[in-house]
């Protein structure tokens, strides 16, 4: 399947090593321009014919191109595999998911989800939350040119939302030392997570070995939560985050764990407390995406909810300090209007910039509501680079977007900050700001 491998430490790290050599000192003024508008999506049946809400993160490919994945639009409504080009300014569609049959179920998955994952040879990897023979969804690869073939296709559950490899996969594909394949599902698996909304599992952590092996390395337990992301570290173990059901349910607010390639020695490194009523806590909830390691046995990452302000957290843990988290930014509570000055609900993980800071999204908050791109410098310090502005309530539309979940990657000079933004943009006379069509966006910082 795949005979290579760069090794890299922690998300966005081949990218940071690629600009340390440039003369770009990511810092002073931010200089914002859209490099695409995605279409709005049809009223009630979410098709496009170009895609719309890119609700993913993108990846860099060869030369100036840029590639991603929407979540809605495409013509049967499920979402596509974009390029688009920033010398031409070209958007190709790569691959359009097919249409779902009445149970839900199609040959190559709908909805991907949160990423795609640049491999050796130019091959792409990437995961469909839904569809598939099964309805539960699909691990995929597409090369450069198009050539989408399916991996995995995830297996039917039963009554109790119960299957043996999982369903919903989410996150993020990463490539192992080894060079396999490795990545979780939200739900599924062998063990019960709860009945609410529907009966549903923990999910898993898998593996697909180079001759296309699947195996489930890790089923989670009620204990651990439903799993989340993974990071291979420097020391070769894997680390992730792990969720549990909404605030209120008496459980803690989510965990850290790592565990051995193999799966074996899965250990829990940290429990996050629960939040009060308020939706508040000390060191924040649900760490959804993957951590990024800065140093050997140093990780970073967001907790998108809780907090002191009810707005999520940055957080720092250390392997030479166990058992603890150090909140690095606490974002602000929101007002009556949802509106604050540094962004809420930081769902998206952090990319490592040459200088040392980090670079992220919150899909929330901010003075329009809408969110905002920040940046954490060496020592804490809160940077904000951009506020998403308001949108017509009518429409949808605005200039820049609305709700950039997952986050920004940095380009290959190192110089420009590159993400999306799931809504805004372009509107929608008929269907508001639902169906408005997201933007893929350049920050250029010097």
């Amino acid at each position: 399947m795949w005979t290579t491998r760069l090794r890299c430490y922690g998300a966005g790290a081949c990218l940071a090593l690629a600009a340390a050599v440039t003369n770009c000192a990511l810092a002073g003024n931010a200089q914002f321009s859209v490099l695409y508008d995605f279409e709005p999506a049809a009223l009630n049946t979410y098709a496009s014919p170009k895609g719309s809400q890119p609700d993913t993160r993108p990846v860099l490919g060869v030369g100036n191109s840029i590639y991603g994945m929407t979540y809605d639009g495409g013509g049967n409504g499920n979402g596509v595999v974009y390029r688009f080009d920033r010398a031409s300014g070209q958007y190709s569609v790569l691959h359009t998911f097919s249409a779902l049959n009445a149970n839900g179920n199609n040959w190559d998955g709908a909805y991907p989800g949160v990423a795609l994952t640049r491999g050796p040879e130019g091959v792409f990897y990437g995961m469909a939350t839904s569809g598939g023979a099964n309805g539960n969804g699909t691990i995929f690869s597409i090369t450069a040119a198009g050539e989408y073939t399916v991996l995995h296709t995830f297996s039917a559950a039963n009554a109790d939302g119960l299957n043996i490899d999982g369903a919903y996969p989410l996150r993020t594909v990463v490539i192992g030392d080894d060079g396999d394949l490795y990545g979780t599902t939200r739900v599924g698996g062998l063990n019960s997570c709860g009945t609410s909304p529907a009966p549903n599992g923990c999910g898993v952590t898998w593996k697909i070995d180079r001759w296309g092996k699947f195996t489930v390395l890790h089923q989670f337990t009620a204990a651990e939560g439903h799993a989340a992301s993974l990071l291979q570290s420097h020391d070769g173990w894997f680390y992730g985050c792990a969720v549990w059901p909404a605030s209120g349910s008496g459980l803690p607010s989510g965990l850290l764990y790592r565990m051995e390639p193999s799966g074996r020695n899965f250990e829990v490194l940290y429990q996050f407390s629960q939040a009060n009523s308020s939706d508040q806590n000390s060191d924040g909830a649900d760490c959804y995406e993957p951590l990024v390691e800065t140093s050997p046995g140093v990780f970073y990452g967001t907790a998108s909810n809780a907090g002191p302000g009810a707005s999520g957290v940055v957080f720092r843990y250390s392997l030479s300090k166990p058992g603890t988290v150090d909140v690095v930014h606490a974002f602000s509570a929101l007002d009556a209007n949802g509106f604050n000055t540094d962004g809420s609900d930081p769902y998206a993980r952090l990319t490592p910039g040459p200088d040392g800071a980090l670079y992220s999204t919150t899909s929330y908050g901010g003075s329009a509501g809408n969110g905002v791109v920040y940046r954490i410098g060496r020592g804490g310090s809160f940077e904000l680079l951009h506020t998403f502005t308001a949108v017509n309530a009518t429409s949808g539309a605005n200039k820049d977007g609305q709700t950039p979940d997952f986050g920004v990657i940095l380009d290959y000079d190192g110089c420009n900050l590159i993400g999306m933004a799931d809504y805004g943009g372009l509107g929608s006379a008929s269907g508001g700001p639902g169906y408005s069509g997201g933007t893929l966006y350049q920050i250029r910082l010097e």
